[in-house]
């Protein structure tokens, strides 16, 4: 995650990635998507001034960057690109508009006070229990887009181990009660990594853990009062 610009027209870029769990490389695959992207936007920032006037041949420039990067490390390694795959979720949210971008499972949540909403529902692939990767030939087809007037105080970028603590499925919608306390708590607390310290722990917990097993990644930020990321 990062923060561009100045005060009062700051720039958030958040970004996730989850490695296939069948995949020898994957969480190497996970950090070299998440690093690609947040390069290519602060670039992408510095060259114009902004990100305000973000398409989608940006982004898919931007994906083919971190294929590109996942390739050579396939090659460095002497292995399959597929032994990298990985899931996306980015969001960028300026002063104006906002950008997100997913291709798999994950979701992206914005809210205002205790209004929540999903902004792509977890995509899911081919054959049961499965989803699509940034690794795929196909990727472009299953990469989902959305630019926005930006009016959303609250983003949180969520990993599919934590699905089911945090979304509806019934009625695909996030779980309120699940987000409200952790944005509460964000917006209170000057220390930061304290709270992280007990998110890491809520998410280790036996409850947890009990409803899934898989990787938990789980970003929250919020907009302060002043403009402010």
């Amino acid at each position: 995650m990062r923060v561009l610009g100045e005060d009062g027209a700051r720039t958030l870029v958040a970004c996730i990635a989850d490695g296939a769990g069948s995949a020898k490389h994957s969480e190497l695959g996970s950090s070299i998507v998440c690093i690609s992207m947040i390069e290519n936007a602060t670039k992408h920032f510095e060259t114009n001034g902004g990100l305000e006037n973000l398409e989608l041949a940006n982004v898919i420039e931007w994906c083919e960057d971190a294929r590109t990067r996942i390739l050579d490390a396939a090659t460095a390694h002497d292995c399959r690109a597929r032994d990298f795959a990985t899931t996306l979720c980015v969001a960028i949210m300026g002063p104006t508009t906002s950008y997100f971008v997913q291709i798999g499972d994950g979701a992206i949540i914005l809210g205002n006070d205790t209004l929540y909403g999903v902004v792509f529902w977890p995509q899911s692939g081919e054959y049961a229990n499965s989803t699509n990767f940034l690794t795929s030939d196909e990727y472009e087809q299953q990469l989902e887009f959305l630019a926005t007037p930006s009016t959303c105080s609250n983003v949180a970028l969520m990993t599919d181990g934590i699905e089911r603590i945090a979304l509806r499925f019934d009625i695909q919608t996030p779980h309120t009660p699940f987000f409200d306390p952790l944005f509460r708590a964000l917006r209170s607390t000057a220390d930061v990594d304290s709270l992280n310290e007990g998110l890491r722990g809520f998410l280790s917990s036996n409850s947890v853990q009990l409803r899934s097993d898989d990787d938990k990644t789980l970003v929250l930020a919020t907009r302060t009062e002043d403009g402010t990321a």
